[in-house]
C-alpha cells in the first residue's frame, strides 16, 4: 500500500507544481510552457519509455537475483535512448511545429525530456524492487527542489525557457540519488546483451507507440490553439485538462502502483483461474474509485476554479472541466484499468490500433468542427480518448481476457447516480468554499455508504480481514505510481 500512496503523492505534487506555475508565469508564457512540457512528455515516451515499461514488467525480485544481465541491459538501453531523444528534438525544432522556437528552447526541451525520463526510470526501478523508502526520498527531494527553485525562477523571470531549464536542474538531485543507491553490484555494463534488448523492444514498442499517440493529442491540440488563437488561451485549455487528467491519474495510480507489480510478482505462483480472478477483482477495485472521482471532479470544478486558479483561467476551467473529466476518465480507464490486462498477457500490440484511431479522430474533429478553438479542442480531446477506450474495451471483450465483474460494475453505476443526485443541488451563492466542502463531503459520504451497503468488490471482507477477500494473497519478497496529458 505504501507504493500506491507514494505514487499518488508524486502525482499530487506534480499537480501542485502545475497550479503554482500557472500563478507564477504570465498567461502567454504559461501557455508556451504547457506546449513544450507536453512535447517533452511525448519525446520522453518515444525515446525512453520502452526501457521504463520493461523494467516494470521484467525486473522482478527473482530476475534481479538470477539474471543480472537484465538490469545491465536496462541501464545500457536507457543511456543509448538519449541519442533517440536528441534526434527527435532536432526534428521537432527543424519542423517549426512548436511555437516560439529557438536554440535555447530546443536545449530546454531536451533537458526537460531527459531529466523527467531519468526520474521516471529510477523511480520505476524502486517500484519494481518494492522499495518504498528510496522511492519516497526521490519524490520528496524532487518536490522540495521544484517548489523551492522552479517556482521562484518562474516568478522572477517570467520566461518559459528559463522555467524549463530550472525544472531539469531541480530533478538532478533525485536522479543522482537513484543512480548511487539503486545499483546492482552484479549487473556490470559488460553483461548487457542484445537478446534482452530485443525482448524489451518487442514487449514495450506497441505500448510506447500507443502512449505516444495519446500524448500527441495534447501536443496537437495545444499547438492548434497556440497557432489559431493565443498562447494565453492555450494555457487555459492546458491547465483545465492537466488538472482533470492529473487528478484522475492520482486516483488510478494508487491502485495501479500496488495491484500491477503484485499481479506480475504472483503471475508464476498461481494458476490461470486464480490470475483471472485477481484481474477481475482489480478491474472492479479500480473502477470503484475512478468512476466517482471523475464525476466528483466535474461537480466541484466551478468552486475549485474560484479558489485555486488565477482569474484569467477561471471561466475556461469552469466551462470545460466536465468535458475534461470525461476525457480523463476515458484515458485513465483505458490506461490503468484495461491496459494492465494486456500487459500481463503480453498482448500489448492489441492497444496500438486503438491509439492510432484516437489520434485520427482528434485531428478529424479539429478540422471538421465549425466552432471556436477552445470548444473544438475540448470536443476533439474527448472524442479521441473515447474512441481509444471503446476500441480497447472491444478487444478485451472479444479476446475474453477478463471475467467481467458485472454485478460489481452495476453497483458502482448506482453509487455514482446516488452521488450525483445528492451533490448536484448543493450550491451556496457567493460562498465557493462552502459549495466545495458541501459537495465533496456529501458526495463522499453518500458514495461510501452505497459502496458499503452494496459490498462492492468484497469491500467489507477486505476491511475486516486487511487482505483481499477471495483468498490469501501471495506476499512479495519485500515491502512494496498515459503520463499526464
Amino acid at each position: 500500500m505504501w507504493s500506491g500512496a507514494l505514487f499518488a503523492l508524486n502525482a499530487l505534487l506534480n499537480l501542485g507544481l502545475a497550479l503554482a506555475l500557472a500563478w507564477a508565469l504570465p498567461a502567454s508564457a504559461f501557455g508556451a510552457f504547457t506546449v513544450y512540457f507536453a512535447a517533452a512528455l511525448l519525446l520522453g515516451n518515444l525515446a525512453y519509455d520502452w526501457v521504463r515499461l520493461s523494467a516494470m514488467r521484467f525486473y522482478t525480485p527473482v530476475a534481479r537475483t538470477k539474471e543480472p544481465q537484465l538490469r545491465a541491459t536496462l541501464d545500457a538501453a536507457f543511456c543509448a535512448s538519449t541519442g533517440i531523444a536528441l534526434t527527435l528534438a532536432i526534428i521537432v525544432a527543424v519542423s517549426g511545429f512548436l511555437p516560439e522556437t529557438s536554440l535555447a528552447s530546443l536545449v530546454a526541451l531536451v533537458a526537460v525530456t531527459a531529466a523527467n525520463a531519468a526520474f521516471e526510470y529510477w523511480t520505476a526501478l524502486c517500484r519494481a524492487r518494492f522499495d518504498p523508502r528510496r522511492y519516497a526520498i526521490m519524490v520528496v527531494a524532487r518536490s522540495i527542489f521544484t517548489f523551492g527553485f522552479v517556482v521562484p525562477v518562474a516568478l522572477f523571470t517570467g520566461s518559459f525557457v528559463t522555467t524549463c531549464f530550472a525544472l531539469a536542474v531541480a530533478t538532478l538531485p533525485s536522479i543522482t540519488y537513484g543512480v548511487l543507491r539503486l545499483k546492482d553490484k552484479e549487473a556490470r555494463p559488460r553483461l548487457a546483451c542484445r537478446s534482452f534488448a530485443k525482448r524489451f523492444a518487442r514487449y514495450a514498442t506497441p505500448m510506447v507507440l500507443a502512449e505516444g499517440c495519446y500524448l500527441s493529442i495534447a501536443v496537437l491540440n495545444r499547438t492548434f490553439l497556440a497557432r489559431g488563437g493565443s498562447l494565453a488561451e492555450t494555457g487555459a485549455y492546458a491547465i483545465t485538462f492537466d488538472i482533470a487528467f492529473r487528478a484522475l491519474a492520482v486516483t488510478a495510480s494508487v491502485g495501479d502502483a500496488v495491484l500491477f507489480p503484485r499481479l506480475v510478482a504472483n503471475l508464476h505462483r498461481q494458476g490461470t483461474a486464480r490470475t483471472r480472478e485477481e484481474i477481475a477483482r482489480n478491474v472492479a477495485v479500480m473502477l470503484l474509485v475512478l468512476a466517482p472521482a471523475a464525476l466528483g471532479f466535474a461537480l466541484v470544478a466551478e468552486p475549485l476554479a474560484q479558489l485555486l486558479l488565477a482569474e484569467h483561467f477561471r471561466d475556461v476551467f469552469a466551462r470545460y472541466a466536465p468535458i475534461a473529466a470525461a476525457a480523463g476518465f476515458a484515458y485513465t480507464a483505458q490506461a490503468f484499468v484495461l491496459r494492465p490486462v494486456f500487459q500481463v498477457e503480453l498482448r500489448t500490440g492489441d492497444i496500438l490500433l486503438a491509439a492510432i484511431a484516437a489520434v485520427v479522430v482528434d485531428v478529424a474533429v479539429l478540422i471538421i468542427l465549425p466552432t471556436d478553438g477552445l470548444l473544438a479542442a475540448s470536443i476533439a480531446h474527448l472524442s479521441g480518448m473515447g474512441v481509444g477506450l471503446a476500441l480497447v474495451l472491444r478487444r478485451a471483450i472479444l479476446s475474453r481476457l477478463i471475467d467481467w465483474p458485472l454485478r460489481d460494475l452495476g453497483k458502482i453505476a448506482v453509487g455514482c447516480l446516488l452521488l450525483f443526485a445528492a451533490t448536484m443541488p448543493l450550491r451556496f451563492e457567493g460562498h465557493e468554499f462552502l459549495t466545495l466542502v458541501g459537495r465533496a463531503g456529501a458526495g463522499f459520504m453518500v458514495y461510501v455508504a452505497a459502496v458499503w451497503l452494496f459490498d462492492v468488490a468484497g469491500l467489507r471482507a477486505f476491511l475486516k480481514k486487511g487482505a483481499a477477500p477471495a483468498r490469501e494473497e501471495a506476499k512479495p519478497s519485500a515491502a512494496p505510481g498515459a503520463s499526464p496529458i
